[in-house]
């Protein structure tokens, strides 16, 4: 028997389907914020106004390591045995 209620159960089932998709999310998050801080690097070098791209960059940083943090709560909800969500042999991994 589950402590969680209907509510609380459908969250965790749908965390740990996302759990792939947070860490795409957080892959590509990485990637362009450390593009934008190449682009603010660059910018500021050529006497350009840069520091809207690099708070741009920091921000976007920032969230990917938040999305980092889904995908590793939702991983160990699904090894902790709290979901009800039966993924596909594939998936696993």
């Amino acid at each position: 028997m589950s402590a969680l209620d209907p509510k609380q159960q459908g969250f965790v089932d749908q965390a740990i389907r996302r759990q792939q998709v947070f860490l795409y999310l957080s892959g590509v998050g990485v990637l362009i914020g450390l593009i934008l801080l190449v682009l603010a690097g660059i910018r500021a070098l050529g006497d350009e106004a840069a520091s809207g791209t690099f708070i741009m960059g920091i921000l976007v940083l920032l969230n990917a390591r938040q999305n980092l943090r889904q995908h590793k709560y939702a991983k160990a909800l699904r090894d902790a045995g709290v979901g009800s969500v039966e993924l596909e042999a594939s998936d696993d991994r």
